[in-house]
């Protein structure tokens, strides 16, 4: 498979996650989120390691792999304190965040 589809097919699956995340914000719609994140980032540096001629599109994966990092500290912070998958697991803004690259998909 395609790397492009693996990538655009595993941002489609976590934008999926956040929306039932969104609806119940607990541990376990978390962990749907994080494990769709977890190939997302992999593919991404991947991606980094291929042949990317145009340096805008290279800048969107960097800014896209640093919002992943961002999200994974936190992530990793929250997860230290649960102790079931139905804890309420809420995400704070982080003061210099990196936003979520949301038009990233119609770049692949």
């Amino acid at each position: 498979m395609s790397n492009y589809i693996l990538l655009k097919n595993n941002i489609e699956r976590s934008q999926k996650a956040y929306q039932l995340y969104k609806s119940n914000t607990n541990y376990h719609h978390a962990l749907h989120i994080y494990h769709a994140n977890k190939v997302i980032y992999e593919e991404l540096n991947k991606l980094l390691n291929s042949k990317i001629v145009d340096v805008n599109f290279k800048n969107k994966v960097y800014t896209y792999i640093f919002h992943l990092e961002d999200w994974f500290l936190q992530f990793h912070l929250h997860e230290k304190q649960v102790s079931g998958l139905e804890e309420k697991f809420v995400f704070a803004p982080l003061e210099f965040n990196i936003p979520f690259p949301a038009n990233f998909i119609k770049d692949l």
